[in-house]
């Protein structure tokens, strides 16, 4: 439970700060969404998910790898056939438009 609080309150001072864009943006995203502490939970949930890795493996942290982005690439299209390939792996069967 004390590191539940922790956590929560290391949320908030990253948020509040200015040194860390990226994570304020996300937690923007978030809130518009969802309440504040549920932003807050999950922003430190994500801080969590990301001093696991540097504290096993003496990484350091790249703020590259938490930007989300938020818009999206201009070109979306696919092809027929990728579309065909989507469609079996999420388990629909495809009839030939032939028969």
């Amino acid at each position: 439970m004390l590191y539940q609080a922790t956590a929560a309150a290391v949320a908030n001072a990253v948020v509040a700060s200015k040194k860390y864009p990226e994570i304020l943006n996300r937690y923007l995203c978030l809130k518009k969404r969802r309440s504040h502490r549920k932003a807050i939970i999950a922003i430190a949930r994500m801080l969590l998910t990301a001093v696991y890795p540097m504290l096993k493996n003496g990484k350091n942290y790249k703020s590259v790898l938490y930007i989300k982005a938020d818009n999206l690439p201009i070109d979306r299209g696919i092809t027929v056939d990728q579309a065909i390939i989507i469609s079996r792996n999420q388990g629909y069967k495809i009839n030939s438009a032939n028969a």
